[in-house]
């Protein structure tokens, strides 16, 4: 993994070679291109050949890097005789190897600026003679140098080609077994039962129970079974699932639990307010409920407990909080009731129940998991977090830099995975820019552990997930020890020749750019303070930071578009949030590299004409953008876009939307009525649309669904505020391959649906029916919806009974109705005995 600097490069090298690095193909007459393929051919050699006699003694070197983070009386001596860390003095100075290493990262350091000067050049169309004479000489005197570190390794030795990491791994974990009290499934039940009865059968004061693991335990996955089941959904007036971790932060507790608990409208007027005034509206909405919120991957933060104290009610009716702690000195500042201070022998795996004091709740700890507490505190732990250090060094090498790139985001918060695709692809790890390679990858490593989902699509496919706190430890340690990533906020000085910085807390303090020296390629910001950017500093940072792929800075807010940004030449990889901009600079075309450009917040009436030289955009993501029409005379098309969101329907003509040949995903949102006629007759020229979004935002004109003309590629259609008046059903039935179908807010207004063909919605899976108010009869015909599996309507207030062939339909599995009247309700009492085939959820009762 220390050589990760020169096998990025190489695939970088090979990109150039192909033509896919650069907006413009090099010259013919810089007589580069056999100057580039030599010093590919020796970097492969080297990656690819000669290093790898030499991975013994690099993992062996970053494993002993790694362990001088911990103190010798964290860890059990078993594991210190594991790490060998008796070894003699010759052995303690650092082998020849690594200085070899520190060559070569200065060698890529050296590379990669030539290379990105020579391009930056000729983006600017300041390609001269002279400057190819120069880079050519540089490249001529880089070429040298790599035969002289090649030569240098093949005269050395390797000191530990015995180590193997595998065969490591299975002795930590040979270790961490025999360590391991064993838990008996009955001791597990009866945990259950007591988790089940202190949140149901207890006290009316406001409870909070504290579930406490340790290795080979998954404490998520058991509360997860509680907070799922039925009877505590319905026992509830409210719940909220938010995780915590690592970066201790109240102000997104208290976010999160608001998006969870209050209705969707009251949430968009409240989340932009000061954090006083959010925490008095979510204490006062809590006060008349019962409440259920569970507080995932706690890990430190000793004020948690005073600030829960500030919003959670104590109403006197059964509501609880439940809290999985990962750090068990967490609780530290709090005292068993007989008045001693928790010590690690206080909980036993199987032992009694503690009882805590707290002035204002009861106070509970339940410990779980495979051996008691005190062994957990005294080093198992961190045996956890190696174990996944080593399970990361095992990883193949393109998995390996994807993984290890999930440490500049924050550890327990949501990454869209859509995202985090289209960052993988732009630091250059995903062969061929492929969007299906990296949705692969991500699977991978979810199978393989190190990411967890959040979030799926209504189709099942995977919309968000997150790093866990311990997860996030091992990985941020290796990062670290490659140089593969820096944050200010962990390590003052940048480490040299770090190409990635990402910022936790506070951007305004990067701003003063005391590390101008750096020669980043990716900074990303994921503080979730709106702060406001000085126009200077941002030109300023252009300026510094000209060789940049990747830039995102987040939630800070600019006031416009940044000066100096448009001389990035080499981003591919842009997110801004500048609300008041209404009109896309021209400047902004002048970034022929850019792939994904996100300006989330930002409304664009005015495009120029420039952005259909952006050959290389695969991703627009606006709140809503207008497209230009092409200029006269240009025949060229935006070829790899494949995702807009949101396009004006003044931008769906024939001429524009038949630009976009390969577009997968696209919503539209706005007037559609005064539109009508291009978007209606021109969606039939997205011939790979499969993800179609309408969203209407007049209230003084209806959509009129009978002329549009939808692409038989359509898998996925959400309608949104466009106030039918024509049953939609008998239009959409004759899509062939639509899986998922949703009927959101208004979409429409009459009472009646029905599905009149017997082979209608051949491939639907997903139905979802909201916000139809006034639906009070549904039919289907025989053999319609043969593949449903998942039907929500929301709410069905007026819905008598639901279609009998519904229940004729081998793969539904899910019903979620929401208040429904009594005679559907006693209609379904017959499948209340059908468990086992149905997951039938009404709301806000059960049946």
């Amino acid at each position: 993994m220390l050589d990760v600097h020169l096998r990025l490069f190489c695939e970088r090298l090979k990109r150039v070679l192909a033509g896919e690095e650069g907006a413009l193909p090099l010259p013919d007459s810089t007589n580069l291109t056999p100057l580039l393929q030599n010093l590919l051919t020796e970097s492969e050699i080297i990656a690819t050949t000669l290093l790898g006699n030499y991975e013994g003694d690099m993992a062996r070197h970053l494993i002993q890097l790694i362990a001088d983070e911990f103190d010798e009386d964290e860890m059990p001596s078993p594991f210190w005789q594991f790490l060998d860390r008796e070894e003699s003095d010759e052995d303690v100075e650092r082998p020849d190897i690594l200085e070899i290493l520190e060559d070569i990262n200065h060698f890529v350091h050296e590379s990669e600026e030539a290379i990105d000067t020579f391009f930056i050049n000729i983006m600017q169309q300041q390609n001269s003679e002279s400057e190819s004479t120069t880079c050519k000489a540089l490249l001529i005197g880089l070429h040298g140098k790599i035969i002289a570190i090649r030569n240098q390794m093949q005269q050395l030795s390797p000191r530990y080609n015995d180590f193997d990491i595998s065969e490591q791994r299975d002795k930590l974990f040979r270790l961490l077994i025999e360590r391991q009290h064993k838990i008996d499934i009955k001791e597990f039940e009866r945990g259950r039962e007591e988790l089940f009865d202190l949140l149901i059968e207890g006290h009316p004061r406001l409870a909070v129970v504290a579930i406490l693991d340790s290795s080979g335990f998954d404490k998520t996955a058991f509360a997860a079974d509680t907070y799922n089941n039925n009877h505590v959904k319905f026992y509830f007036d409210c719940h909220a699932w938010v995780r915590v971790s690592l970066l201790y932060d109240f102000g997104r507790i208290v976010d999160d639990i608001i998006k969870s608990v209050m209705p969707p409208s009251r949430v968009s007027v409240i989340i932009g307010e000061d954090y006083q005034l959010k925490k008095s509206i979510l204490q006062e909405y809590l006060t008349n409920k019962k409440y259920f919120i569970v507080l995932d991957d706690v890990f430190n933060g000793s004020e948690i407990w005073d600030d829960l104290e500030q919003v959670l009610p104590n109403n006197q009716n059964g509501s609880r909080v439940l809290i999985m702690v990962t750090a068990p000195e967490l609780l530290a500042t709090l005292e068993m009731e007989n008045g001693e201070t928790i010590r690690p022998d206080s909980v036993l795996i199987g032992g009694p129940m503690i009882r805590l004091k707290h002035e204002s709740w009861q106070f509970f700890i339940l410990h779980y998991g495979s051996m008691p507490l005190e062994n957990y505190v005294q080093g198992e732990a961190i045996l956890t977090v190696w174990r996944q250090i080593y399970s990361v060094m095992e990883l193949p090498f393109h998995l390996k830099v994807c993984c290890i790139y999930l440490c500049v985001f924050r550890p327990s918060i949501e990454i869209s995975t859509r995202q985090l695709c289209q960052l993988w692809i732009a630091e250059g790890f995903i062969p061929y820019n492929s969007e299906e390679t990296a949705e692969y990858y991500l699977k991978e490593l979810i199978h393989r552990g190190f990411i967890q989902v959040s979030e799926r699509r209504a189709g099942g496919t995977i919309k968000a997930c997150y790093v866990s706190s311990f997860e996030y430890t091992s990985l941020i340690f290796v990062a670290e020890k490659t140089v593969f990533a820096w944050s200010p906020e962990r390590e003052e000085e940048p480490m040299a020749n770090v190409k990635r910085c990402f910022i936790m807390k506070d951007l305004i303090e990067f701003f003063p750019l005391e590390h101008s020296d750096m020669y980043l390629q990716s900074f990303l910001n994921h503080s979730t303070e709106n702060d406001h950017l000085a126009l200077i500093d941002c030109e300023n940072f252009c300026k510094t930071f000209e060789h940049l792929r990747v830039l995102n800075w987040g939630s800070a807010v600019l006031d416009q578009f940044p000066p100096g940004l448009e001389n990035l030449f080499l981003l591919k990889y842009l997110q801004l949030n500048i609300p008041s901009l209404k009109c896309l600079p021209s400047l902004l075309c002048t970034l022929l590299n850019l792939q994904t450009l996100e300006m989330p917040s930002s409304y664009i009436d005015h495009s120029p004409e420039g952005i259909w030289m952006m050959q290389k955009l695969m991703h627009l993501n606006f709140c809503c953008i207008t497209l230009p029409a092409p200029p006269k005379n240009y025949s060229s098309s935006l070829k790899n876009l494949i995702f807009i969101s949101a396009l004006h329907p003044s931008s769906c003509t024939p001429d524009i939307l038949g630009r976009l040949p390969n577009v997968q995903s696209l919503r539209i949102s706005g007037d559609l009525s005064h539109y009508h006629s291009g978007v209606s007759k021109s969606l039939c020229e997205l011939h790979k649309l499969e993800c179609l979004k309408l969203v209407n935002e007049s209230k003084l004109s209806r959509m009129v669904l009978s002329e549009y003309q939808f692409p038989p590629s359509l898998v996925q259609l959400s309608l949104s505020n466009t106030e039918l008046m024509e049953d939609p059903m008998p239009i959409l039935e004759r899509l062939p391959r639509l899986q998922v179908l949703k009927l959101k807010r208004n979409s429409y207004l009459g009472r009646k649906l029905a599905c009149v063909g017997s082979g209608g919605f051949p491939e639907l899976k997903v139905l979802h029916l909201k916000s139809m108010y006034w639906l009070d009869e549904w039919t289907m015909a025989a053999g319609a919806m043969p593949k449903l599996e998942s039907l929500i309507v929301n709410p069905c207030a007026y819905l008598r009974k639901l279609p009998e062939e519904l229940w004729c339909i081998k793969s539904l599995r899910k019903l979620d109705l929401h208040w429904p009247q009594t005679e559907l309700r006693q209609r379904l009492r017959t499948f209340e005995d059908m468990e086992w085939r149905y997951d039938i959820q009404l709301y806000p009762y059960g049946i």
